[in-house]
């Protein structure tokens, strides 16, 4: 019996794998891609023309025009036709993740219940995180506090007006956590759920069920509550009191069904 020298063998394995090249395309849309992320690129920036384009890359018309459908169906370019034409640059951001998640929940059937669940636990983490920053009083307090102050002048008007307000503190909160992931996957998950809270305020402003002066009033009070929890450094305090507040908003949410699945175009157009 005999036996394959051993260098044979390992040449063997070596070369049964087959070596794919990548496309011509797929090269150009890294690059482009790269400029994008890296910022060199900026956002609402156009391309250059698509004779620029192909004198820059040294590459086929069709394997150009490829990349920009590659890039265009990841959402980092437009392509616009007509008589101004070209592409322009669209940075990824919290809106697009959104809408991407969006569309993985409403292919496993999520409800929009199981959205704002683990918005508020994120949320909670967020605020943990800023009552955690040394900085916290000049990077986080101080907005906070001015955006409370804002909330309750307003608490007396306009409905809309007033929920913006009190979604800007959530809103800060996240901002300031100082955790980058954390504050994508928030600020994602946000602005799934805050497509129906806009919807929801309307209809309940519209049939006159939105919460009056005082329920306004007890609101931004828990809003000062947590940011002077903040202020204090107390993240077990800031888990508790936002506990308690999700809770809270959870009563307002009676208008949104909450078994009812995420839609992704709510996302996508902004409703």
């Amino acid at each position: 019996m005999s036996m394959e020298p051993e260098e044979t063998s390992k040449q063997r394995r070596v070369g049964d794998g087959q070596v794919h090249l990548p496309r011509l395309a797929d090269v150009v849309a890294d690059r482009i891609r790269e400029l994008v992320l890296e910022g060199e690129l900026k956002d609402g920036e156009r391309l250059p023309p698509l004779d620029a384009l192909l004198d820059q890359f040294r590459v086929s018309g069709p394997s150009m025009r490829e990349a920009l459908r590659v890039l265009e169906a990841e959402g980092l370019i437009e392509v616009q036709r007509g008589s101004i034409g070209g592409a322009v640059v669209h940075r990824p951001n919290a809106r697009m993740a959104a809408y991407t998640i969006a569309l993985v929940l409403r292919s496993g059937g999520t409800s929009k219940g199981d959205v704002a669940e683990a918005l508020a636990m994120l949320e909670r983490l967020c605020g943990m995180a800023c009552a955690r920053r040394s900085d916290r009083e000049s990077t986080v307090v101080r907005e906070l506090r001015a955006i409370n102050a804002k909330a309750r002048n307003l608490a007396d008007g306009d409905e809309l007006t007033f929920n913006d307000a009190m979604l800007e503190f959530h809103t800060t909160l996240v901002q300031r956590c100082d955790n980058d992931t954390l504050r994508l996957l928030t600020r994602a998950l946000a602005s799934i759920w805050h497509a129906d809270m806009r919807t929801w305020v309307t209809s309940t402003v519209w049939h006159g069920k939105y919460p009056k002066v005082h329920g306004r009033l007890a609101a931004v009070e828990v809003h000062e509550g947590i940011t002077e929890l903040v202020a204090a450094g107390d993240e077990a305090g800031v888990a508790a009191a936002m506990t308690t507040h999700a809770e809270i908003q959870r009563i307002y949410r009676e208008g949104v069904d909450p078994d009812e699945r995420v839609d992704p175009r709510a996302v996508r157009f902004g409703r």
